[in-house]
């Protein structure tokens, strides 16, 4: 049987890294173990870090920004100790904490806050925006002056707490940071510093840092490493790690069963039909009427065995801090409603119930991708026995991006993310990106809406017009969200994580906000 120890040993021995040294005894001496089914993330660098959620969060165990959040999601201090905002939000002073140092042990500076921006506007990193930045500057010790060429009602909530300051003594003179891979490319500020890595492997070792200008945190060492969530919940009872980051939702009956603390949330990025805009589907009635016709409770039941709620159709979830209450008017299912809407957009059914438009049969051409074949095929068998026949095309990502940019599909089946600052909604549903709901706005007033919330300086004016779009793409359906993916992670007694009411950072839903060390 395994044990702490010889999961530690395995680790060791498996990498010529030397990746756990022996750990006495004392509760927070040990590693805290986390699991992760992936594990190769890339180097623990700004740049150097796979592009996905668990890559930046990970990496912000060894990186700060210059504000943080609470367990609550609320903003607070990171490296900047305050700020000031002016009364037309478009000069920032943030005051950084002086007792912030480098892993090497060089203080951070404004001096490093300057040259993060400016190296950042020159290789954009996918997670920050600063299209609104002007300039920064220092303007005393210790003091920044960010200026912003519009006002921004995010700018805390998104790039703030998004960018991770450079060393620029470590950054300067780096041409290419994608392929800066060197240890020294994760000199960081952050609660710990990067060990070692094995990539092969897929493990980490983490090191606390013992300057930490926030406090000491509660674990001398942390481990990622990768392993099966099957594999994790049997080490997890015998007790040799402590946190699994993405338990299966088929399992959380298991592991409750076991005695292990399980926590479960929404993903909040739900699966959705994204229409085409300039084929079939250009009228706000025929999309009504396919909302109508599709039973997302059966859905989430019979394509998730229960791992899913239906989604709520105004983009925001429930529980979402943007989101109105009441909701706007949801779509039950309601096939006679559906009829009664194709027959209003001249639809009609032949002699074995089949839809046809103009006297033509309707075939509507379904695309997606491996990921949510399962929703597609029932989905399209829905939609089959309401009389409207389904070409269903599960296609690799690159042919997938093919056939929408060339709008040769009626429908796209994709997840999208919901949370996070709304800032980002704009290009979300606006944008040509493939990957965007792209939709035309024929009347501009989405466009005015999401425009005006991303300015709006008063948090209570912004909610008004953020509520305002919710209830009008409800109407108007520029996507069908569908189903909202149930996740969940477990831990146990020695650490206590927690879902962030609007995810980490940029939305990122994961329990594991380095908040967790300190608790």
């Amino acid at each position: 049987m395994l044990t702490r120890r010889s999961v530690l040993a395995t680790l060791s021995a498996a990498s010529t890294l030397g990746f756990l040294p022996a750990a006495s005894q004392a509760q927070n001496s040990r590693p805290l173990v986390m699991t992760d089914a992936r594990g190769d993330y890339g180097v623990l660098a700004p740049y150097a870090h796979a592009i996905s959620g668990p890559g930046w969060l990970y990496t912000s165990y060894v990186f700060d920004t210059l504000v943080d959040q609470d367990v609550d999601g609320a903003l607070v201090p990171g490296l900047a100790q305050s700020w000031q905002v002016s009364a037309d939000h478009l000069s920032w002073e943030l005051t950084l904490n002086p007792a912030a140092r480098w892993h090497d042990g060089r203080p951070v500076t404004t001096a490093d806050v300057v040259f993060t921006f400016g190296y950042m506007r020159a290789n954009p990193h996918p997670f920050v925006a600063l299209d609104a930045v002007e300039t920064v500057e220092t303007v005393a010790e210790n003091r920044v002056r960010i200026l912003l060429s519009r006002p921004d009602a995010g700018f805390a909530g998104s790039t703030l707490v998004t960018l991770m300051v450079l060393p620029q003594h470590i950054y300067e003179g780096q041409l290419a940071p994608g392929q800066f891979t060197d240890p020294a490319a994760a000199t960081g500020s952050g609660p710990y510093r990067l060990a070692s890595f094995d990539k092969a492997q897929g493990r980490y070792l983490l090191e606390r840092n013992p300057d930490y200008y926030r406090g000491t945190p509660r674990f001398e060492q942390v481990a990622i490493i990768r392993m099966t969530p099957e594999a994790a919940l049997t080490a997890m009872r015998a007790g040799e790690i402590d946190v699994i980051s993405d338990l299966p939702y088929d399992l959380v009956p298991q592991a409750q069963t076991a005695g292990i603390a399980v926590l479960t949330t929404a993903s909040n990025h739900p699966e959705r039909i994204v229409f085409n805009h300039r084929g079939l589907f250009a009228s706000r009635e025929l999309r009504q009427a396919l909302a109508h016709a599709i039973d997302r409770v059966s859905l989430a039941e019979i394509a998730y065995r229960g791992a899913a709620v239906p989604a709520a159709p105004g983009y925001f979830q429930p529980g979402s801090p943007w989101a109105s209450e009441p909701p706007p008017a949801d779509y039950g299912y309601d096939p006679a409603k559906a009829e009664a809407l194709l027959q209003g957009q001249s639809w009609a059914r032949d002699g074995a119930g089949r839809w046809q438009a103009d006297d033509q049969p309707v075939q509507l051409r379904l695309v997606t991708d491996g990921r949510y074949g399962r929703v597609a095929t029932v989905l399209a068998e829905q939609l089959d026995a309401f009389g409207l026949s389904v070409d269903l095309r599960v296609l690799e990502v690159a042919a997938l991006q093919q056939e929408v940019q060339a709008d040769t599909f009626d429908l796209m089946l994709r997840a999208t993310s919901t949370i996070g600052d709304p800032g980002a909604i704009l290009g979300r549903v606006l944008g040509r990106s493939w990957s965007n709901d792209r939709y035309p706005d024929p009347t501009g007033e989405m466009r005015d809406l999401l425009e005006a919330q991303a300015a709006a300086a008063d948090p209570q004016e912004r909610l008004r017009l953020l509520h305002a779009f919710e209830a009008l793409y409800a109407r108007e359906l520029p996507s069908l969200m569908l189903v909202n993916a149930l996740w969940a992670m477990a831990h146990d007694d020695r650490v206590s994580p927690a879902f962030l009411p609007d995810g980490v950072a940029s939305g990122i839903p994961m329990a594991l906000h380095k908040s967790m060390f300190f608790r």
